[in-house]
């Protein structure tokens, strides 16, 4: 399979590897060189067309009806083709996780017989994972075919002598399954292993094994179903027959339509190629098991197989988790703990917004945004705007930063009334930096907009402290 990105289409077109470009181009220009021809003979002869009839075929629903068939019949084998594809892959994840089930629940029902038959249970755990992943390759190996050469299984040579002749045997002899050999040597295995005191479990919950293991076969056979059930031939004969037709028709109706000849040309083009490349597409993914550029990375499946297996090998894998010294056991602390954490992500979250949205917001309008401010559906709307601007507040202090004198900056929130409106005929004092609310109907609100400007537009300043300023508004 191929790994690509789609941030750049043009890497998409430049890629190669896996295209079915090639192919369509083979009967898309061919195409497109008889309709350039056709309107090069009418320049010269403009009675050829008449005379051979292709003006009857054109005026008539020919064209029109092979077109709609043959684009019925490419949508419904691409859509078997992509149900088949993305089939085969879950089959073969099921299948994977269903036998790597049986062999961690056996290691760890294996766990306890460890102090008293530490070499029982090693080889016992050696042997289950070499035959589970000469049974994994196995597996796709056989929906693959003879051309899987390239799946790796982990150390086959260390099984018995005895093991390894009868796999051949079963083989080169007998004929026989190796796939369903080796899981009938692993439940053997896992009945010689319960007898022998290795597997310290109750057999209805061994059976489970046993169960597992029986899954990831049915697995395997739902997808061996896919190799040896291809799409029916009469279905890819028709589309076949009415792709050729089309690429016959398509130049015959485009000249017609279109009289310059460049364009004619590259209309016709795209269209058969369109088609052909469907039908290319789908071909390929009716089997996604084989050895094409965009089948399934059969081999990729098996090395994580492999990985996971090794894994279970690990000496530090039937370490015991356990709790810490300090670990917190009353369920009060904990819920307590869990509630502390999500409030400060969401002031976190909330001092982002106001240093990044709310101060504009704000200053354009006042109250139009109880909604943003903390506690404004269970509170007044001046707790709301002090429970803000106390949060603007810790921002600035816990980041050291400097209000700088030419901004407008509060250090504390007043109190007491608002001053009394200036007359009309005195001056009153600009405020910098931005234009002052509309309208202020506390002190509260007085103070916010310069609260949330000294956190969002001061610049830092280690050790900084906020200055107060007494100008009046």
């Amino acid at each position: 399979m191929i790994n690509y990105e789609e941030n750049w289409l043009i890497t998409l077109l430049l890629h190669s590897q896996g295209s079915v470009a090639g192919r369509s181009v083979l009967f898309a220009g061919p195409a497109a060189a008889v309709a350039l021809l056709l309107l090069i003979i009418e320049d010269y002869a403009p009675e050829f067309r008449e005379s051979i009839g292709i003006d009857d075929v054109s005026e008539s629903q020919t064209w029109t009806a092979v077109t709609v068939v043959v684009m019925a019949l490419l949508a419904f084998r691409t859509r078997q083709a992509l149900a088949r594809f993305w089939e085969g892959t879950g089959l073969l994840h099921m299948m994977r996780g269903e036998w790597y089930d049986s062999v961690s629940c056996l290691l760890s029902f294996s766990r306890s017989a460890r102090e008293s038959k530490p070499e029982e249970v090693a080889k016992f755990r050696h042997t289950l994972v070499r035959l589970m992943s000469l049974c994994h390759g196995s597996a796709l190996q056989e929906i693959k075919g003879s051309a899987a050469s390239d799946i790796v299984t982990i150390n086959v040579s260390g099984l018995d002598t005895g093991t390894l002749d009868l796999l051949r045997e079963c083989k080169d002899k007998y004929h026989f399954n190796r796939v369903e050999v080796l899981l009938h040597l692993l439940q053997t295995l896992v009945t010689t292993g319960h007898d022998q005191g290795l597997l310290k479990i109750p057999s209805p919950i061994l059976s489970r094994v046993y169960q597992t293991l029986s899954r990831g076969f049915v697995n395997l056979l739902n997808a061996k179903k896919i190799t040896d059930t291809r799409f029916p031939f009469p279905y890819a004969q028709l589309i076949a027959m009415l792709l050729f037709l089309h690429m016959v028709l398509t130049p015959m109706m485009i000249t017609v339509v279109i009289r310059t000849k460049f364009f004619a040309a590259l209309i016709t083009f795209v269209v058969i190629f369109g088609m052909f490349g469907v039908n290319f597409i789908a071909s390929e993914l009716e089997n996604p098991f084989g050895s094409d550029q965009n089948d399934l990375p059969l081999a990729h499946f098996q090395n994580e197989m492999n990985n996971s297996l090794l894994m279970l090998l690990n000496p530090k894998t039937d370490h015991v988790a356990t709790t810490a010294k300090k670990c917190v056991m009353q369920f009060e602390d904990l819920n307590e703990e869990r509630f502390n954490k999500i409030h400060r992500t969401q002031s976190g979250m909330l001092k982002s917004v106001n240093r990044n949205n709310l101060t504009q917001d704000i200053l354009v309008s006042p109250r139009d945004d109880d909604d943003l401010l903390p506690c404004s559906n269970s509170c007044s709307r001046d707790e709301a705007l002090t429970a803000t601007a106390a949060i603007a507040q810790d921002d600035v202090t816990s980041k050291g930063l400097a209000v700088p004198s030419s901004s407008v900056a509060v250090a504390a929130i007043p109190q007491a009334p608002p001053p009394p409106v200036p007359p009309a005929t005195e001056p009153v004092a600009a405020v910098p930096m931005s234009a002052a609310p509309a309208v202020i109907t506390s002190p509260t609100e007085a103070a916010l907009p310069a609260m949330l400007l000294a956190a969002t537009l001061a610049p830092e300043s280690p050790a900084a402290t906020p200055v107060a300023t007494t100008e009046p508004i």
